[in-house]
């Protein structure tokens, strides 16, 4: 697997214009340091041990590629990552591989396939791979529905077992909704559980991100799941024993059990530049079981930074914005737009409030705005609304922009 997995990061450089008219390729490198008391709360291992209580640190180097044709689109992600603690476990890397495709089929639905693996060392190896279909609606511009289901695999190779232990499957399902209340604030919840046991396994999720300002973010999760199953005990000669009173010598009695997660963090990110950005997470866990009648906590805490070392931001179609300073603390914004439909502007100046100020058409495709504001850097999109479907206009690389913290552009105004 790691074989695979170098020859797809190395590709990650390889001009994807035969590909895909549009095309993105990132190059990252992550790094963190925390303590925990569970490395169930390693957001890369995810693998129950709470023997000791632990300090760790971890680098992660990854590359992701968006290829873009059409109605079609593919996002590639792939990377490794080292871990090393501070007592005496051994140390353990990782190698995985997440891919998705989408089709559009309308503005509204889209239909597509989420797939990916990984492959763990430590004390014990271990391989999961999975493929989901994935059927999507968006009933409006700020919000979708994901529906999603298919097979994960997982095997386990403990260093003591020398025979193949081979591939246990587990059939998925999972229901996902996001939403933009506010431009600045993404939220998102869902549920999720077996498809063979959808009433035994049941999980839900919520999370929400905020960008306080630019360059700060506010991220908070909760979420709890639920692993129901059913034990058979032998009533024994009556008199002690389970039940506490009477019956039958002899009797099988079935009770109902369940193991429940309760989970919630809160993590802040700082952007410094658009290369650097550090951040700091902490998350908490509460396991119940109603059969020992027991409940435990654990609690993790870390810092970390991510280093943009490449990010090609390449895009061969959008709309050219030029901007001038007319008067002492008014703009004009001349752009450049080939299609139809109405446009719009929307950002700081307006509290992103829909639809925002409308662009005049002028001659030779050109659309033009007037905004006077006070002096300051002020960040903004343009939306277009045809046929009364809502998007939001690309910008083309000519254009100043900065990220919106959801993985999209934002343009950006200086007003002097």
């Amino acid at each position: 697997m790691k074989n695979w997995v170098a020859v797809l990061i190395s590709i990650l450089f390889i001009p994807f214009d035969a590909y895909g008219q549009e095309w993105d390729t990132l190059l990252l490198l992550d790094g963190r340091t925390g303590y925990t008391t569970n490395t169930y709360l390693n957001p890369v291992l995810s693998e129950w041990n709470r023997i000791n209580d632990t300090g760790y640190g971890t680098i992660t180097p990854m590359g992701n590629i968006f290829v873009s044709e059409g109605q079609l689109s593919a996002d590639l992600t792939a990377g490794g990552a080292y871990s090393q603690y501070t007592d005496d476990r051994d140390a353990w890397s990782t190698f995985f591989l997440l891919l998705n495709a989408n089709y559009r089929i309308t503005d509204r639905w889209g239909f597509g396939v989420e797939s990916g693996g990984s492959s763990y060392s430590t004390q014990f190896d271990r391989s999961i791979y999975w493929i989901q279909p994935v059927l999507s609606y968006s009933p409006s511009l700020f919000t979708r529905v994901y529906l999603k289901a298919g097979p994960s695999f997982r095997k386990l190779n403990l260093e003591d077992t020398a025979e193949d232990p081979g591939y246990e499957q587990f059939n998925n399902y999972s229901i996902e909704f996001e939403t933009w209340p506010t431009f600045k604030w993404l939220l998102k919840a869902g549920i999720f559980g077996e498809l063979d046991n959808p009433a035994e396994s049941l999980g839900a999720r919520i999370s929400s991100d905020f960008n306080i300002s630019r360059n700060w973010n506010l991220n908070l999760r909760t979420g709890l799941e639920r692993y129901r199953y059913q034990i058979i005990t032998d009533g024994g000669g009556g008199g002690g024993g389970f039940p506490p009173v009477g019956g039958p010598g002899n009797e099988e009695i079935t009770e109902d059990e369940a193991d429940i997660l309760f989970r919630g963090s809160a993590g802040v990110k700082y952007q410094i530049n658009s290369t650097f950005e550090v951040s700091a997470n902490a998350d908490y866990l509460n396991y119940y079981s109603t059969v020992a009648e027991e409940s435990v906590s654990d609690i993790h805490a870390s810092i970390g930074f991510r280093v943009t070392l490449f990010n090609s931001n390449r895009h061969t179609r959008g709309a050219s914005v030029e901007l001038s300073q007319n008067g002492s603390q008014t703009i004009l914004l001349n752009l450049k737009y080939s299609g139809d439909g109405q446009l719009y502007i929307l950002g700081d100046f307006n509290d992103w409030e829909k639809p925002g100020i409308p662009l005049s058409k002028q001659r030779n495709r050109r659309f033009l705005a007037q905004l006077s504001q006070d002096a300051g850097a002020y960040e903004y999109k343009i939306l277009l609304i045809e046929d009364g479907e809502e998007k939001w206009l690309e910008l083309s690389e000519n254009t100043y922009t900065v990220s919106d913290g959801f993985g999209g552009e934002n343009g950006l105004i200086f007003i002097d």
